[in-house]
């Protein structure tokens, strides 16, 4: 089985899990890139994130990524508002995933991954998708624990 881990990151801490799950798993990696400029200013970001969110905006990915070859994909995302970015969303709008394995996993300083389960399970419902249990990514050991 091939797999392939797949992100979104801004801090660079989505990033840093998902090269340590690709590195542990054996996966190629990609980052998912948005059409959009994102704010710097922490402030700035979290209300563009509200506002994403309230208005069920899904921004534009830019990222071209041929998943034809991958049964199994790690997806990565920050937790933000007890979620997923609406990136999250554009993916599942812009790639055929039927038929594959999705194992999401998160970063979060403050959020467990438990709440974005949720989430995840609305954006995949009536697609024919596997989806693993997955994990939150903040240090090695959940990687290490959420991997076994």
């Amino acid at each position: 089985m091939k797999s392939i881990v797949i992100y979104f990151s801004l801090s660079g801490n989505t990033k840093n899990a998902a090269e340590s799950i690709a590195k542990k798993t054996g996966s190629d990696i990609k980052p998912l890139n948005v059409n959009q400029a994102w704010p710097t200013n922490f402030d700035d970001l979290a209300a563009l994130a509200q506002k994403q969110r309230d208005t069920d905006t899904h921004p534009e990915i830019s990222s071209e990524i041929n998943l034809d070859n991958y049964d199994k994909i790690y997806l990565g995302y920050p937790t933000w508002y007890e979620q997923p970015p609406m990136v999250i969303n554009s993916f599942f709008d812009k790639f055929n995933v039927s038929n594959k394995t999705i194992v999401p996993f998160s970063t979060s300083g403050s959020s467990t991954f438990e709440i974005t389960v949720p989430y995840v399970q609305r954006m995949i419902k009536d697609k024919n998708i596997k989806l693993e249990k997955g994990f939150r990514a903040n240090s090695e050991d959940e990687i290490t624990n959420g991997l076994k």
